[in-house]
This record gives C-alpha cells, structure tokens and sequence, in this order.
C-alpha cells in the first residue's frame, strides 16, 4: 500500500433507493469509490485525476436504503502516470428488519451496528494523473511514493 487508506462515511438516504424493497442500485457504490479515488490522487501528486477505469467489480452484498456504508480506497502502485487502486464497501450499521413479525413494540428507527461489518463489494480502480500535473506528494504519508525511473 502506498500512502495511507481513505475512508468515508455516508448513510444510504431514500434518495439513493433504486429497486423494490428500497435496494440500492450498485452504481451507487461505484460513485463514492470515485470520490474516494479522486481523495487519494490529491494526496498522492496534488490533482484531482482521470478516472481510467474499473475491472473486477463485485457486489457482495446487497445495500440498502438507511445503510451506513464505508468506501475503503488504498493504492497498489504508482506508475509513470497510472496508479492502480484497490476499493472496498462496507456496510457497517443497518436499520433493524420492521417487517419481522418479534419487532413489534421497536421504533421505526431502531438501527444496529454490524458487527462485523459486511463486505458489499470490492474492485480495482485506474487512476491518471499527467506528468505535467503531478506536484508530489500533498499529505505526508504519501512521501515515500516513488515513479518509477525517480
């Protein structure tokens, strides 16, 4: 791992419900691996980057709306202006089940923590930053990132 890992934190909102049942769409996930993704770039040479590209996508778990979700983005290796992540989401806490018959008496709003969180999906991404553009590290444990031929 170059650099320290990014994390962020955001609850699934009604907004972001896309099928029956409030499930929510798997692009959804994608989208905040690019915001991730753009956080480690300006970390590592100061831009906020291309995205190249996505392989190995995969969803493992279904999210859904009022999920608290973490996007986990670290990066792999840094080329001459290519760098490859890797990318995890999280499902960290849930809203409790209120179609089950024993949650009687419980708030509408009753959540709990997953312990241990849930893994929902994984895949590598391809960041691009021109040589022009790249201004060298902007966060100090990114210091020790090297292109190759530096």
């Amino acid at each position: 791992m170059v650099g320290k890992k990014v994390v962020h934190h955001l609850m699934m909102s009604a907004k972001d419900g896309h099928y029956v049942g409030d499930l929510v769409n798997g692009a959804r996930i994608v989208n905040q691996w690019g915001d991730v993704g753009t956080e480690l770039m300006v970390y590592v040479d100061g831009d906020i980057s291309l995205f190249l590209g996505y392989k190995d996508i995969e969803f493992t778990a279904p999210v859904y709306v009022g999920d608290f979700m973490e996007y986990h983005g670290w990066i792999e290796k840094v080329g001459n202006q290519s760098y490859l992540c890797k990318f995890e989401a999280w499902k960290v806490a849930t809203m409790l089940n209120r179609t089950d018959a024993d949650m009687t008496g419980i708030e509408h709003t009753a959540a709990t923590a997953c312990e241990p969180p849930v893994l929902c999906g994984t895949a590598t991404g391809s960041l691009y930053i021109a040589k022009k553009d790249q201004r060298g590290p902007q966060e100090s444990s990114f210091q020790d990132r090297k292109h190759p031929g530096e």
